[in-house]
């Protein structure tokens, strides 16, 4: 009988915390016995609530909800209520009527809901919320004043909405605020003083709008920012960008040209734009720049890292750099060419994809503490170990789609016995010397990242062969030393193919009647091969040749 309840239940759609549900004699839900706990889950709720308050209740969530079951009422039921969450639920508005009885509402999140306007005081009878998710969800206008009396807010989530445009006003009642996502909409304009009085917010998140400028004045008023966000904004029309301080600047394919940081910066994240002029004001801080497919060449990069002692990860791949910066370039005018050129804390350095034809024998950038070093798909030609004696603590060393013919692998190894990952494949290696480097490396227990030699295009050597084909094991040395299961898969498929056409060949040449002419004049052809008929003639003329003879 059981069973019968609760599969009636699941038709209803009702789910509360994971508890048994509980009613009164009218029929009505007792949420304050079915929820006896600080948590509840109200999942596509469609009964009618008794009046019986949950004083326990801090934590409700409503999920999956049609626009008629959000019961707002339900709030009456929940005065100590402090987080409030909602999903996935049409619901098209929210009144700060309904939100009166959760005074003391502390965090707030509704998403994916059919939410589109948020008009002005709708959360001033929520005054202690420090939390506000309204993310993903179809708001499509903002009035001035919606944010009007949250002094305490600290987080606001509008990320993933429509909305083109933000009053100049709107966040100024939020004093206290320190994250702020407008990421994913349509904005392509923001007013220069709309983040005048926010001078706690420490994380602005702008990426994935279609912003065509940013006044300097916008983001450059805020002295506590740590993380802002451009990324992906559309084509930036701006040639340059003014911070004061930060901590983190992301501002991808954003087709940004030139960027002027006066004061500090942390981490650089400016991947794939048209960046050929980069200033920074305090160098001593940067630990981590990403500049890849850039407009940089090698007369940018000293001025650029000259006096980053703390830098640690620098990637300048897919630029215009032909060779490594040294000692004495640069621009003598510049203005820290007074200071020594030495980046004594990179560990992680990649120069992938450019026109670097040789390495220096001293250039400052390569670094006596790198790890990692990867010089893949340049135009080296030739590599001398010798100038790679300097990286004592070198673990990686990408080297592949380069034009190297020629490398003392044993001496190289020997000079960094502390070697993990070697990329050597798709050069101009000479015969058999691939496949050499690889069984090398790999029995010292180095990585050798790309081809193996079986799929390698490389030449192998007739003493490699033998050496090969002595390792065979019994009972497959049938089998050639280099042919893969691929290979054998391929080689069967074709005898099978082939076999087919035989097939059909001769069944055409059958319905021709090609083979069995053929027959016919072999036989008639091959001695000792007549026809029946021809020897049954032969012997009646031999039978006629007789009979005279004998009448004698």
């Amino acid at each position: 009988m059981h069973w019968h309840v609760y599969l009636l239940l699941g038709f209803c759609g009702f789910q509360l915390g994971g508890g048994a549900s509980v009613y009164d004699a009218t029929g009505r839900l007792n949420l304050s016995a079915t929820c006896p706990d600080v948590f509840c889950h109200v999942n596509n709720q469609l009964v009618a609530y008794s009046s019986t308050p949950a004083l326990q209740v801090l934590e409700l969530h409503l999920t999956n909800c049609s626009r008629q079951s959000v019961a707002w009422l339900v709030l009456n039921l929940t005065p100590s209520l402090r987080t409030l969450v909602i999903r996935d639920c049409a619901s098209y508005h929210i009144s700060k009527e309904s939100l009166r009885p959760v005074a003391n509402l502390t965090s707030l999140q509704m998403q994916r809901s059919s939410l589109g306007v948020l008009r002005d005081e709708l959360f001033t009878t929520v005054p202690r919320l420090l939390i506000l998710e309204l993310g993903y969800n179809t708001i499509h206008t903002v009035h001035s004043a919606a944010f009007m009396g949250l002094a305490k807010l600290q987080f606001l989530g509008l990320q993933g909405n429509g909305f083109q445009e933000i009053p100049a006003k709107t966040f100024d009642a939020l004093a206290e605020l320190r994250h702020l996502d407008l990421s994913g909409n349509q904005l392509t304009d923001l007013r220069e003083e709309i983040f005048a009085k926010n001078t706690q917010l420490q994380t602005l998140l702008l990426n994935g709008n279609n912003l065509g400028t940013l006044h300097s004045g916008t983001v450059g008023s805020l002295p506590n920012l740590q993380l802002l966000d451009i990324s992906h904004a559309g084509e930036l029309k701006f040639q340059t960008l003014t911070l004061s301080s930060i901590q983190t600047l992301m501002v991808e394919n954003s087709q940004l040209s030139e960027l002027i940081i006066s004061g500090s910066l942390i981490r650089l994240h400016a991947a794939n734009n048209e960046l050929s002029n980069i200033q920074l004001g305090n160098k001593s801080l940067v630990l981590e720049m990403d500049l890849r497919g850039n407009l940089l060449d090698e007369n940018d990069i000293p001025d650029l890292v000259r006096g980053m002692w703390n830098l640690e990860r620098l990637d300048l791949s897919r630029n215009r750099i032909e060779s490594l910066p040294m000692h004495s370039s640069g621009s003598s005018e510049g203005p820290h060419f007074q200071e020594l050129f030495l980046l004594p804390s990179l560990k992680y350095l990649n120069l992938a994809n450019n026109q670097v034809v040789r390495l220096p024998p001293d250039s400052p950038i390569l670094s006596s503490h790198l790890k990692i070093l990867d010089l893949s798909h340049n135009l080296i030609l030739t590599l001398e170990v010798e100038r790679l004696t300097g990286l004592p603590n070198l673990e990686s060393l990408f080297l592949e789609g380069n034009r190297l013919s020629s490398f003392d692998y044993q001496v190289f190894h020997h000079q960094h016995e502390g070697l993990q990952w070697l990329g050597l494949h798709d050069n101009s290696w000479g015969p058999g010397l691939y496949r050499r480097m690889y069984t090398y490396f790999t029995d010292r227990g180095v990585h050798v990242h790309g081809n193996t030699p079986q799929t390698s295009s490389s030449l192998v050597d007739t003493e490699g062969q033998a050496e090969a084909q002595k390792l065979d094991p019994v009972g497959v040395s049938g089998i050639h030393p280099y042919w893969t299961l691929r290979d054998i898969l391929a080689f069967v498929t074709l005898l099978v193919v082939l076999a087919i056409l035989l097939m059909n060949l001769y069944n055409i040449l059958e319905e021709e009647g090609c083979l069995r002419r053929f027959r016919r004049w072999r036989r008639s052809n091959v001695p000792g091969g007549a026809t029946t008929t021809t020897r049954s003639r032969a012997r009646r003329l031999n039978e006629q040749d007789s009979e005279p003879s004998s009448s004698d």
